[in-house]
Order: C-alpha cells, then structure tokens, then sequence
C-alpha cells in the first residue's frame, strides 16, 4: 500500500464497511490466489508426444494403413497395449499432485483475526483482511499479512520467512513501509508473536504479501528432470537408427526380391518394376518389413522400466527414513553436483541451547556436573535461570520468554531454585539489553543478564573455578573479552551474567558488578552433519551453506561443518552482496561459492535458477516456508522430517530422520539406479541391435521374418519389464560415491556401452544367424517339415541369449555372479524369465 493512503486510513478506529470495500477494489483482499494446473488427462495426451511413443504410433499407422484389410488384430492389439501402458505409467509417475499452495492456502485459512472495524473490535478469518486495516496482535497469534507496527512493542519469530531461529524486536515507529524484514517497525505475514501487545496497520495483503509472494513461487512449473532429458536425447537416438536400419531392411528386401531373384537382368528388373502383381505387394512386403524393424529398434519396455527400477528403490529408500514423493527425484539426487544447504533445521538442530560456561579466570566448564562442584557457580546460575527470564516451567515444558531464557532454563530445568522473594524484576528490553532481578540473596542483592559488551565494562570482581570471588586485574579483564569474541566468532551468542550488592533499578548506576560467568548458547550442529558434508564433497558435490545468520556466524558453522576450508579461494557473501552482483558475476562466482549468509527466499530462488542455467543439476535442503520456492524450483528438493508442511509438500524427497547424512544415501541411491538404467539399456539395445541383424539376415537365408512384431512386443514389454525388476535390485555399491557427478548433458550411451552393444550383440547375432542359416540346425529342428517348431526354437535360443546377457551386463568383472548376493531376485527372476 502507498505511503498516501497510510496516512489516509490510518486511523485508529478502523475502516467504515464503505472503505473495507474501496481498499478490496484496489488492492484485493487476503487470499491466495492459485494458477491452473495440469490435469491428469492432460499430462496423459501430453505425453503421447514422447518420441519412444511417437515412433510406436506410426509403425501402427503404417500397419493399419498398409494390411489392404488383412490387418492382423494380434500385432496391432500388441502395439496399441504397449503405447497406452507406457504413456500411462509415465504419466502416473509424473503426476505427483503440488498440494504445497493448497497447504499454504488452508494454514492461512485456519487463522483468525482481531480486526477494529466501524471502531468496534470484530474477529474475523484472515482471508477477509483488506488494505487499511487496523488489527490487534498479541502472544502466540499468527501476523496475518504486512504492515506497519503503530503502537505497542512486540517479539517477532520471523523464522519462516528468513531461516533465523532468534526472535527480533519490533516497536512503533514512523518509517515508510518496505520489504526489509530487519526493519523494527515492519510486521510480516506468516510471521509469530513470541511475546508483547501491539496494533498493526495493514499494508499489504494476498499476493502481494512477502508470504503470497512465495506462495506464487511455490506454484511455479519445475524444469524436465536430467533422467526425462537425457531419455529424450536416448529416443531421439535410438529412433533415428531404426528409421535408418528401417530403410536398409527394405532396400535390402526390394533389391533381393527384384534383382537378385533375376541375376540382376537390367531387362528383367525393368519388367519386374512395370508388373503391378509383383512391384505393389513387393513394396507392401518391404513397407511391412520397416515396420517390424522399427518397432524392434524401439525400446517399448523402457518407460515401464524406468517406473519399475524408480518405484521398487523408493520401498528400499523408505526402510532407510528416507521418503521419496516424486520417483524420478531419486535418480536426480545422484546426478546432482550442487546442493544448496539451508543451515536452521538442517545443518543445526535449529534450537538454541547452552553450550558451555566462561568464567573470568578463563576456566570452562562444558557440562553441568563441572558447574555443580563450584556451589556459588551453580547456585547463582540456577537462581538467574528459574527467576531472571521471561520463561517459565509448567508440567515439565518451558513455557514463554525469548529462545535465549528458553535455552538457560532447559539448561538448569531439571534443578530446584531454592525460594527467593523477589522484589522486582526487570524484563529483558532491547534498548537496554539487560534483565535483572532484585531479590534477597546471599549469592548477591541484584543478578543481571545480558549483553557483554554493556556489562564487561563494569566488572571489577569475578568468580574463580574455586568458587571464591576475586579482584579483576586489567590483564583478566583482557582475557574475558579475548574470551567473549573468540566465542563470537566460533558463531555463538554470548551472554554475562553478573551480580551486584545494591538494589538500584537503572544499570548506569551499577559500577562494581561480579562476573559469574559468560553463557555461551548455540544452535548446535547435528552429530551427523560434518560426516554427511565430507561424505558429498568425497562424491564430488559441492555444497553452499545459506543463512540467514550474520556473516561470521556462519562462516564459523561452515567451517565446523567442513563446507569451508580455505578461506582465500571459498568465497563467503553476503544476500547483500549477492544482490548487486549481475547475474554473470554470480554464474562465474558459483564454483568458489561456499557461504551465502543474510539470505532472503528470493537470493536461494536466484541461485538455484542461475546454476542449473549453468547445466548444474542443483539440490537444495529446507524446513520452513521460505525454504518452499526454492525446493520447489530446484531439480532435486530435500524437506526435514520435522520441518513445516508446506516445505515438505514442495520437496521431492522428505528425510523422515530429519538426519542431513540421509541425503548421501538418496545420492547413493540414485548413483545405483542410473547405474541399472544403463545396464537396462546396455541390454535391450544390445538385444534390439541382434534382433534388427536378424531381420536383415532373413532376407538372404529365406525367412522374411524370423521375429514377427507381436514377438519382439512380448519380448520388449513382458521379458524386459522383468529384467527391469531384475535389475531394480543392484546393490548400492560404496564405489559409486567415489565417481564424479554425471553432467546434465551427459548421454546415457557411453564408449563402453556402444563397444559392449556391438561386441555382445555381434556375437549374439552371430549365434542368430547360424542357427537360421546352417543345414545342421534346420535338420535339427525340422525347418523343411514344420517350419513353425523351427521358428520356436529359434525363438527360445533369442530369449536364451537374452538370458544370458542379463548376467553379462550386470557386472563388469569377468565373473558374472559378483555381488549376486546383494540381488538374489535376479536369480528368481531369470528362472521365471
């Protein structure tokens, strides 16, 4: 909302019905607005234009077109099953529904809100919020959309919206509204009251709230996975071969049939080519040929395939709590070379809690059992943490205050205070930035928690590890601070507590104050977290960090995590920073990017869409709502378990452990799938390549068609959708995380695999085509009697060989049970095969 009408409808007794109705017009109301979404019928027809299916639709017209009403039903019925049961598992494996607007949508549709209206206070649901309005905030309540603080002094969570887990004051101030969330006086939708009394001017609602702007992202369309393009690339391949062996199957047919059958006799040809009973069914036949190789060439059973190996590895993903919602997210997550890291909830446990305890000798006392042997220590803590703090205990929970008095009072809430009576306490206020009670106590008449840098100063005792007070020297007093910002800088929040013998209200009156300690609080970092880092980096992935943490606590954390090493060739940046950079600079700082601290939604949003323009498969980790656009934009998103829903709805993959190592194994996972999608398809083109060699080869031996069209369909859908299951299975071998990741553009045909194909395949079609050829196998099998039984035999040997190159692809060591153990179906399934 404009400055203007700020100052025109802010009024304190609210909008009149008519200016709830005028703000409405011009600026909309509270509702998030959705965009239209593919239908699952859509997405089907959609994708009947896959060239795989594009192929397979022709080879049927050309079929139906060309049977001259001697269609044959089995072939035709063969290739319409294998065009609709592709196109519609491809299509149910892509229409993993985004509810994660919808849960954006019902979240904020929960809500309600106190509104003053015609100068009356009316609750009303948040949807109905307009321009103008006036509303009452207080403890625990949801903002329901952005404006500016008019009165009263609040304690903000604005977590969800930039990944910080400490709470920010707000108070009233005249200020023009923006979309700085660190402003003092701006109010976020989505954002938590922790604690105050305040009113609100709504400024922006729907939208065009920080909130519905990322709502707005959230529905935006995702690119083509790197599986879907490079299968594409594959099919393109592929079908042009068959097209080409397609032509040389019926040039060869043609020129057998009108030439060689007359010794190549210019004349004889001539007449051959004149004469419609011969020149017309000669094309038909050679039309009918095409086709056939065509559909040979094409591997039908590919799309089923990939569903199958993708679906059954989501059940064994599933045992390791690792939830997969979209099946070709998998595979992403092991060509992935970028993963964006959100810090709160990911990397740290996203709760603050004591870490340890300084003391002005520089004694440090890293649990609480080293606390309990210094009494006067202990005691004056113990005191500080059950009656200076806006917290309270209530039936074991901690109820109330700031995340710092949170984090002491779990720290000391198993411990009983002794009873003190309190004759004031003075709350913690943010322009003070102290807390202080004054009680009676023999530990001292004043204890006062709060910032170093106000307090330090005024420290002329401390107590030492012995419990005894003593004098601070210039040199000790040197040391406390030395103490405070090494500690700062390792990227905790330090706060002195201090104890003074008079009963003064105002601070500046104390000039003697005794240090107890300096409390040292931290989000810690998860017990797997630099494993799970070094384990990525080991598999060449190079993780960034973002935060929405000051830059030298996150560079601390990064460090402690293993994300930053060398300080001079990483870079650390600022959201500041990175927002007046061009986009070239940013793409060209991208391999040196480790820390991006002062984050904002948009900066993780501008990342991931700048590194995959650069052909990076990028990842990105999250919990919370400002994490959902960027999850949801990225090629692979990863949610924790016990982030919000809306994060989870718009990742791919959910860690149910909440345990960030979980993503080395969905990488893992993923290297194993590509790894059996490429066996797959070593197999099927290595079986297509010998069977388009032996429609060619029939031609000469005198068996037009030693493979018909419903055979190789029963081959390509039936056998291979078992050798899909087959290879579903491979164990996930620790070696794939040692490879580098697999570039976007990278082909799924290596050197190796052409070779392998070639090889394999020649030496297949050479088993194939003595078989046909040689009198010994004819004889044999009763080629002259019964051609039908030798055509099954012939049969039987194509699937035996196929049988055997199942075990030929799967490894690549000579000996062809390696690792059979880890993937005892193969077994089963060969010997129903």
């Amino acid at each position: 909302m404009s400055q203007s009408l700020y100052q025109s409808v802010g009024k304190q007794d609210g909008l009149t019905q008519r200016e709830v109705e005028l703000s409405k017009q011009t600026y909309g109301d509270n509702a998030l607005q959705s965009k239209a979404k593919t239908t699952l019928l859509a997405r089907f027809l959609h994708n009947f234009s896959d060239p795989i299916i594009r192929i397979l639709m022709i080879a049927l017209g050309l079929q139906i077109l060309f049977s001259m009403g001697h269609v044959n039903w089995f072939e035709i019925g063969g290739i319409m099953v294998a065009i609709l049961l592709s196109t519609f598992v491809s299509t149910l494996s892509e229409h993993g529904s985004e509810h994660a607007f919808e849960k954006m949508q019902e979240k904020a549709g929960e809500s309600l809100s106190r509104v003053i209206r015609d100068a009356n206070i009316v609750t009303l649901p948040s949807s109905e919020i307009v321009c103008g309005d006036i509303l009452l905030l207080s403890s625990g309540e949801q903002i329901p959309a952005d404006g500016i603080l008019i009165d009263g002094k609040l304690s903000v969570d604005q977590s969800t919206l930039n990944g910080e887990s400490r709470e920010v004051e707000k108070k009233k101030g005249e200020q023009s509204f923006s979309s700085n969330l660190n402003q003092g006086n701006l109010l976020f939708r989505g954002s938590m009251v922790i604690s105050g009394e305040g009113k609100m001017e709504v400024c922006r609602v729907g939208q065009h709230t920080l909130y519905g702007q990322i709502a707005s992202d959230v529905q935006e369309d995702t690119r083509e996975s790197p599986l879907r393009h490079r299968l594409h690339v594959l099919a393109v391949q592929i079908s042009r071969i068959g097209y080409v062996a397609a032509i040389v199957v019926a040039f060869v047919y043609l020129l057998n049939t009108l030439c060689a059958s007359v010794g190549f006799n210019g004349a004889m040809i001539w007449q051959n080519i004149k004469t419609p009973n011969i020149i017309f069914p000669a094309l038909l036949h050679a039309f009918t040929l095409a086709i056939t190789v065509v559909v040979v060439a094409v591997p039908e059973g590919l799309p089923m395939m990939i569903t199958v190996v993708l679906s059954s590895n989501m059940k064994r993903m599933l045992k390791d709590q690792v939830l997969v919602k979209k099946m070709v997210g998998i595979e992403t997550a092991g060509s992935m070379n970028l993963l964006f890291c959100d810090k709160t909830g990911t990397l740290t446990t996203g709760k603050m809690s004591l870490s340890r305890v300084i003391l002005g000798d520089e004694t440090t006392y890293q649990s609480i059992r080293g606390i309990e042997k210094n009494d006067r220590l202990f005691k004056t803590l113990l005191i500080c943490a059950h009656y200076n703090t806006g917290s309270s205990l209530s039936c074991g929970n901690i109820m109330g205050g700031n995340s710092t008095d949170r984090a002491i009072l779990s720290y000391f809430a198993s411990f009983t205070p002794p009873t003190l009576e309190i004759h004031q306490h003075i709350p913690f206020d943010s322009t003070k930035r102290y807390e202080a009670i004054s009680c009676s106590s023999s530990y001292g008449n004043t204890i006062i928690k709060g910032a170093p840098e106000l307090l330090l100063p005024a420290v002329t005792t401390f107590i030492n590890k012995d419990g005894r007070i003593v004098e601070c020297s210039d040199c000790e007093s040197i040391a406390i601070r030395r103490m405070w910002f090494e500690a700062a800088e390792k990227g905790e929040r330090v706060v002195a507590v201090c104890t003074a013998s008079t009963h003064e209200n105002d601070l500046s009156h104390f000039q003697n104050l005794t240090l107890v300690g300096l409390l040292c609080l931290k989000d810690k970092i998860r017990k797997d977290a630099r494993e799970a880092i070094e384990s990525l980096t080991r598999a060449g992935i190079q993780v960034v960090m973002m935060t929405g943490d000051h830059p030298k606590t996150a560079q601390a954390i990064a460090k402690e995590c293993g994300i930053l090493h060398h300080a001079s060739s990483q870079m650390v940046i600022t959201g500041q920073q990175l927002a007046e950079m061009t986009d070239q600079q940013v793409t060209e700082a991208l391999p040196r990017l480790r820390v991006v601290a002062r984050a904002l939604p948009r900066d993780k949003s501008r990342l991931v869409a700048l590194a995959q323009n650069a052909n990076l498969v990028v990842g990105m980790t999250g919990d919370g709502v400002n994490d959902a656009p960027s999850l949801k934009k990225a090629d692979i998103g990863f949610a924790m378990g016990q982030g919000t829903d809306i994060a989870k709805e718009a990742a791919d993959v959910v860690l149910l452990d909440g345990q960030i190592r979980s993503i080395a194994k969905a990488v893992l996972y993923g290297r194993t799938i590509f790894h059996s999608i490429r066996k797959f398809i070593t197999f099927q083109l290595m079986m297509n390549l010998c069977a388009v060699g032996v429609s060619i080869l029939g031609q000469y031996v005198g068996i037009e068609s030693p493979i018909t069209i419903i055979q190789m369909l029963w081959i390509n859908i039936i056998m291979d959708t078992l050798g899909g299951l087959a290879f579903a299975g491979e164990p996930a071998l620790p070696r794939y995380m040692k490879e580098p990741p697999k570039l976007r553009t990278e082909s799924i045909l290596t050197s190796r695999m052409m070779h392998q194909i070639i090889v394999t395949g020649g030496y297949t079609l050479l088993l194939c085509g003595l078989f046909l050829s040689l009198d010994i196998f004819r004889y044999s099998f009763g080629w002259y009697e019964k051609p039908l039984a030798f055509l099954s035999a012939f049969f039987m040997l194509f699937i035996f060989c196929g049988i055997f190159n199942c075990f030929n692809v799967r490894t690549e060591r000579l000996n062809l049970f390696a690792h059979i153990g880890g993937n005892m179906p193969f077994l089963l399934i060969m010997s129903a095969i």
